[in-house]
């Protein structure tokens, strides 16, 4: 008996409704331990990017180039969307390709440009807006990142239970780095920044090379800083979160607040 008062004790906390996505239990429902094994770096992340819903300015494929130069160990396929299993579908895709993850992008009706990362380790589907979205083209003087090495993820003012929460899902697309430290008087360093601001995640990612040069003059052996900027540049705002089920690819929605303030989406070609 007392263990039957106890199981709907869970039930009970479970159905409690959630209608902020600041609550400290948003994401009580979503195991934690594949999400760890990224983090710990016994599992390599891998993730599929695509598009998906009605494409109102037609930006989703935009905004997936971008998305792929941000998370690494990445690849974009084409999706035709528009039927009741398309995400059970691409769900089957993804897994047989062996990723742990889904990021999928668009513009919706309203003009907003999102992105919904979808962790195949643990079910949790988050959509954010992507605001203030600067390409990678536009970025000046902009450097391409070194090949093959993976960026040091920097995750910055997640404090709270539910901003933590976000920033694990969104780390767990990178795999772990162990070492980026000097080699032959030389040190590379590939930085993807996360800062959290009042519910704002800016993202800047910066490639930094340093080295010894000498000092014009007296010949005296200095260190040599370069950084650079690799792009893109966004801010994202959680907007949604549900639980998928990835075996069916059917959905339970966690938490939609009632609504959110957005700035005024820019005009679309």
């Amino acid at each position: 008996m007392d263990m039957m008062k106890a199981e709907e004790l869970v039930q009970s906390k479970m159905r409690r409704e959630i209608t902020s996505l600041d609550d400290d239990e948003l994401w009580a429902e979503f195991e934690p331990e594949g999400i760890d094994r990224v983090l710990s770096g016994e599992i390599k992340p891998k993730t599929l990017i695509t598009n998906y819903g009605v494409l109102r300015y037609r930006r989703g494929a935009l905004i997936a180039k971008e998305m792929l130069s941000v998370f690494p160990n990445s690849t974009y396929i084409k999706w035709k969307w528009g039927f009741s299993n398309s995400l059970k579908e691409l769900i089957g895709i993804a897994k047989e390709r062996a990723c742990t993850s889904l990021v999928l992008a668009r513009t919706n009706s309203d003009g907003y440009d999102e992105i919904r990362i979808v962790s195949l380790l643990n079910g949790a589907a988050a959509e954010f807006s992507v605001l203030n979205l600067i390409p990678r083209e536009d970025i000046p003087d902009q450097a391409s990142p070194p090949i093959r090495l993976y960026p040091e993820v920097n995750m910055g003012l997640f404090t709270s239970p539910a901003s933590v929460g976000a920033a694990r899902l969104i780390q767990s697309l990178f795999p772990k780095v162990t070492d980026s430290g000097p080699r032959n008087g030389a040190c590379r360093r590939n930085i993807a920044f996360f800062q959290n601001q009042k519910g704002c995640i800016h993202y800047r990612h910066y490639w930094n090379h340093a080295e010894e040069v000498s000092r014009v003059g007296d010949g005296t052996r200095v260190m040599k800083v370069t950084k650079k900027e690799c792009g893109p540049q966004f801010v994202l705002m959680l907007t949604a979160l549900s639980k998928i089920a990835v075996e069916t690819g059917s959905e339970k929605r966690i938490c939609v607040p009632p609504w959110i303030t957005l700035p005024v989406p820019p005009a679309r070609i």
